[in-house]
């Protein structure tokens, strides 16, 4: 068989073959990330996306929400914000208390503040946020301390529930856990 006969054979097979919308080719905004790392049997989805809508600073709205039985059960909104001088970005959640501009870290170590030093100023808490790439994607997505600061602060945090059927009994008892990190999962139609 001659060299352009193999050739003319893998070429066309290879355009017979169907082709697949890899996640990290769709655009920026309608990705959707995933943290599926439950027990056995629980089939708990965190997912984060970027929300649609408009906020100062040119921050990117963001969204958690956790799913259960295939039904939203909460979500938590909040902002990334990343430096046009040090390639270095941040996640603020929204926080519970209304009209705050503040972001739930600032909330929290404010209430849990040294009662000797009242006036001292907070010291912000800024939730790093990196992406990992591998190759030309983009598949996951990491937060520093964010689970921690989730457990601690969970009460300050502008959760939106939806199915209150749906908490665990852990959620109702001890508040909202974030994930440290998401993974690629889809691109949003």
């Amino acid at each position: 068989m001659k060299i352009s006969s193999v050739f003319r054979l893998f070429l066309a097979a290879a355009l017979a073959m169907p082709t697949v919308v890899n996640a990290g080719q769709c655009d920026r905004n309608k990705r959707v990330y995933v943290f599926d790392q439950s027990k056995p049997g629980d089939d708990t989805k965190i997912f984060y996306k970027v929300r649609a809508g408009e906020h100062p600073f040119y921050a990117e709205p963001v969204r958690f929400e956790t799913w259960r039985k295939s039904k939203l059960v909460w979500s938590v909104d909040g902002v990334v914000i990343c430096s046009d001088v040090i390639p270095l970005c941040s996640l603020d959640l929204d926080s519970a208390k209304e009209n705050s501009d503040k972001s739930v870290a600032y909330e929290c170590f404010k209430e849990i503040n040294d009662p000797a030093t009242p006036n001292e100023p907070v010291v912000p808490f800024p939730i790093p946020v990196t992406e990992i790439f591998a190759g030309d994607q983009k598949p996951y997505i990491a937060f520093g301390n964010l689970t921690a600061l989730s457990i601690v602060c969970s009460k300050h945090m502008a959760v939106h529930i939806k199915r209150k059927e749906l908490l665990t009994e852990d959620e109702q008892k001890n508040g909202f856990m974030l994930p440290p990190f998401v993974r690629l999962d889809s691109c949003q139609k």
